[in-house]
C-alpha cells in the first residue's frame, strides 16, 4: 500500500531516484546504517504493523524534500572528523525527525513572547480572535504517532520557517508541499548551524484546534506543561521532549 502511494506521488530523492519502502533485514540496522540505506539505496526500512514506521512513511510522502535534507545531514556526519559522534546537527535532525513541527511565522511579537515562554500571550491572545499569525504542520513521525491518542503534555520541537502564514495555501496537500519546500531550503541554509537550540519547545495543545480537552484559557495554567523560561546556568528541563 505504501509503495503504491509512493509511486502515485512520484516519491523520490532530490537526484530523482524513486524511493521505496522495504521490510527490515534480519539484523537490526544502526541509526546511520538506516540513513545510509536511504541515501545510497533509496530504500526506507519500514516494519509492517508498526504505527511509528507507518507515520514515518506518511511524513516522507508529505515532506519528501525536508525528510531528504534531514537524511543528508545524518549521512554527511560519516564524512566528519568524528563519524561515530552524533554532534549537534545530528541531534537536532533527530529531534525534528521524531518530534518536529514545521511552524511558519514571521510575526516578531509572537516569536518574542514564545522565546520568553510567555505562553498565554503568545498563543492565546491571537488564538481567541482566531487570528494566530502562523501555520503549523507535524513532520515528526514520533509526534504524529502520539497524536493518535494525544494528551496535554505532548511537546514538539518547532522549526520556525521564515514565511508569512497569510502567503501559504489554506489546506493540504498544497500547504504541506509549500512548507516542505521552505523547510528544505531553510535546513540547507542552516547547514552546520542547525542545533537543538534552533528548535523551540511547543506544547501542541497551545495551537488552535489542538486542545483536545477544550480547556481554553485554563489550559495555560498548567505550569508543568507551559513552563517558565529558566536561566542559562540552570538545567533546561523545559527543553526535554516528553
Amino acid at each position: 500500500m505504501l509503495n503504491a502511494w509512493a509511486r502515485e506521488a512520484s516519491l523520490a530523492l532530490p537526484d530523482g531516484r524513486p524511493l521505496s519502502f522495504v521490510e527490515p533485514p534480519p539484523r537490526r540496522l544502526s541509526a546511520l546504517a538506516y540513513e545510509r540505506r536511504i541515501a545510497e539505496g533509496a530504500e526506507i526500512v519500514t516494519r509492517s504493523g508498526s504505527l511509528h514506521d507507518f507515520c514515518n512513511a506518511l511524513a516522507w510522502l508529505l515532506f519528501p524534500r525536508a525528510k531528504a535534507a534531514l537524511n543528508a545531514m545524518h549521512v554527511d556526519a560519516l564524512h566528519s572528523r568524528q563519524p561515530q559522534g552524533r554532534g549537534s546537527v545530528r541531534d537536532a535532525a533527530t529531534l525534528l525527525d521524531e518530534s518536529g513541527v514545521l511552524f511558519a511565522c514571521v510575526d516578531a511579537k509572537l516569536l518574542e513572547r514564545w522565546h520568553a515562554h510567555a505562553w498565554r500571550e503568545a498563543f492565546w491572545d491571537a488564538r481567541e480572535a482566531d487570528a494566530l499569525p502562523a501555520r503549523a504542520l507535524v513532520i515528526g513521525h514520533g509526534l504524529l504517532a502520539k497524536c493518535v491518542a494525544p494528551f496535554r503534555a505532548v511537546t514538539a520541537k518547532a522549526l520556525v520557517l521564515p514565511c508569512a502564514a497569510v502567503d501559504l495555501p489554506p489546506e493540504s496537500p498544497e500547504l504541506s508541499a509549500a512548507l516542505d519546500a521552505v523547510a528544505a531550503a531553510h535546513l540547507a541554509a542552516l547547514g552546520p548551524g542547525l542545533s537543538p537550540r534552533t528548535l523551540l519547545p511547543l506544547p501542541i495543545a497551545a495551537l488552535p484546534g489542538w486542545d483536545t480537552e477544550r480547556l481554553g484559557l485554563r489550559l495555560f495554567d498548567d505550569v508543568t506543561v507551559f513552563r517558565s523560561r529558566r536561566s542559562r546556568n540552570r538545567p533546561s528541563a523545559d527543553l526535554v521532549l516528553r
